[in-house]
């Protein structure tokens, strides 16, 4: 495949994949009794109400276009609102309302390699696109489990270990971009890949897909 070619696909991609995690946050935050994703608009797949302008469209941009070989799978989209007042069970509850998400993204994957076992041929020209879905699907999954701020695997370590909400607004910017440098060490990188990979892998043995990468 043409690189330019790609690596638009890949940015494109991303959209549904971020619209499909934010949406699973809204629909197990409602079935658990948050109205509040709800009446702000957020149970819908429409992708314009969950996307970020910089996490969903200008830091993917840069990685992908500007930054070849750069943290592409870096993305995300405007979070959730929730209200934990209205949970029976908070910090429960809330950890599952966070995991959502990357497990959506994960199903999507696993749903795309039974789609590809069943109307791909093995070594077809669409396996790679169909491949390159699932692993970003996986990665995208991988990459917010990540237990920094203000990824989903915060959350769930948030509330695990009860940190305050004060401390997060005390960090502010100076955290995010302290994220955005970490993120993009090779090490954490490469960990991330690693992880991805062999999820992909695992998942695609579960499958039976004909896909590779």
């Amino acid at each position: 495949m043409n690189p330019s070619i790609d690596r638009l696909y890949l940015f494109l991609l991303l959209i549904p994949l971020i619209t499909i995690h934010e949406f699973a946050h809204a629909m197990v935050a409602t079935l658990m009794g948050d109205r509040t994703p709800k009446e702000e608009g957020r149970l819908t797949f429409n992708p314009l109400v969950h996307m970020d302008l910089f996490g969903t469209l200008i830091i993917p941009a840069i990685n992908i276009f500007l930054l070849p070989g750069g943290f592409g799978f870096f993305a995300w989209g405007r979070p959730v609102p929730t209200n934990p007042s209205l949970l029976k069970n908070p910090r429960l509850q809330s950890i599952l309302i966070a995991l959502a998400g990357p497990l959506a993204n994960i199903i999507t994957a696993f749903f795309i390699l039974l789609i590809a076992k069943v109307v791909i041929p093995q070594d077809h020209k669409l396996s790679e696109l169909f491949a390159t879905f699932v692993l970003a699907s996986i990665f995208l999954a991988v990459f917010h489990l990540l237990p920094v701020m203000p990824f989903d695997g915060w959350t769930i370590v948030k509330n695990i270990f009860r940190i305050p909400d004060q401390w997060e607004h005390q960090m502010g910017i100076f955290w995010f971009i302290a994220i955005l440098i970490f993120l993009n060490l090779p090490p954490v990188y490469h960990f991330l890949e690693f992880s991805a990979y062999h999820l992909f892998m695992l998942l695609n043995l579960l499958s039976g897909s004909p896909l590779h990468r």
